[in-house]
């Protein structure tokens, strides 16, 4: 054989091995998904957090033909969750299921959270919505946050939050300051330890999930003084909306899947349409309501621009309060 036919020969097979590179990444995505997907959950198994990721994970299996597995990686915030999928290959196999913590307050609350939660991460669709619910002993006397903020303003008074720099943190503080009062702050490690001084009156009043508080509320334990969402709240519209008497007021915790940035787009799309249509099934938005939340099924496109807006606004409440992380 000739040199110029050697040179040939080797030509076509380094261009057959480039093809079929450049072809593997194509294929792959055809296949997906061909095995088990990881959902990150930063939070604890049980709670609010972890049961809307496992409805999300559902949703997921029933329709993608894989199993959905969800794991739970709690600590820092949710930040150590966030960190794992960063690091793990943009394949569609490792998911993550965003909350307020690590959408849009981590990065304002932590001096290194790790990554950046724009940048870093591509959206999928949000999952779910669900309120805060400020509550005040019964024994001050007040039924409407109307009334609790002229209090405030004429007498020392205390109130409490289930997690510092969280979602019922900041609806507590925001109410402090578009109400124009200054109050004695107390921290607590969740919804049980700030029940032990709120129901029998050692704290004035106190802010928590709506699913965490509204039994309380229901046995007259506690008086409901208002839901942190825009609105009344439609499966408790009996309960007025804090932005009733302070306009603009709102701090709800939103949820929803991100994937490391570089997921081909084919599996983002196909992710958020296999949600959307999960999301708007009528037991789906039934067993959401059991928990105090709605299905908030949408494009990607809107997702990222809740996260850009409420990074940008939690950020300025988180600066404005002067609140870091423990």
């Amino acid at each position: 054989m000739s040199d110029a036919s050697t040179v040939a020969l080797r030509r076509r097979a380094l261009l057959s091995a480039a093809t079929a590179l450049l072809a593997a990444p194509a294929l792959a995505q055809a296949s997906w998904p061909n095995r088990p997907i990881r959902l990150m959950v930063g939070f604890p198994a049980g709670g609010t957090t972890d049961i809307l990721g496992r409805i999300a994970a559902q949703i997921l299996q029933e329709s993608l033909g894989q199993p959905v597995v969800v794991e739970n990686r709690p600590g820092a915030g949710s930040n150590i969750a966030a960190q794992a999928v960063l690091r793990s290959p943009a394949d569609g196999y490792t998911l993550l299921l965003g909350s307020p913590g690590t959408n849009a307050i981590n990065p304002h609350l932590y001096s290194n959270a790790g990554y950046d939660p724009l940048k870093d991460f591509l959206p999928i669709s949000q999952i779910a919505e669900v309120p805060n619910l400020i509550a005040a002993h019964p024994g001050l006397g007040v039924r409407d946050a109307g009334a609790l903020i002229a209090m405030a303003k004429s007498r020392t008074m205390s109130y409490g939050e289930t997690s510092i720099g969280g979602s019922t943190h900041l609806a507590a503080e925001l109410f402090r300051l578009m109400g124009g009062f200054e109050a004695t702050h107390v921290s607590y490690r969740g919804s049980s330890p700030m029940m032990v001084d709120l129901l029998p009156g050692r704290i004035d009043f106190g802010t928590d999930n709506l699913p965490s508080i509204l039994p309380h509320i229901r046995s007259n334990a506690l008086v409901a003084i208002g839901v942190t969402s825009a609105e009344r709240w439609p499966a408790n519209p009996d309960i007025p909306a804090i932005a009733e008497t302070l306009p603009g007021y709102e701090v709800t915790a939103w949820f929803g899947l991100v994937a490391p940035r570089g997921t081909p787009p084919e599996i983002i799309e196909r992710l958020n349409t296999a949600l959307r249509a999960g999301l708007e099934k009528p037991e789906t938005a039934a067993r959401m309501a059991e928990l105090g939340a709605r299905p908030l099924p949408g494009t990607p496109e809107v997702y990222q621009a809740r996260n850009e807006r409420e990074f940008v606004r939690l950020g300025d409440l988180i600066r404005r309060v002067g609140i870091r992380a423990e």
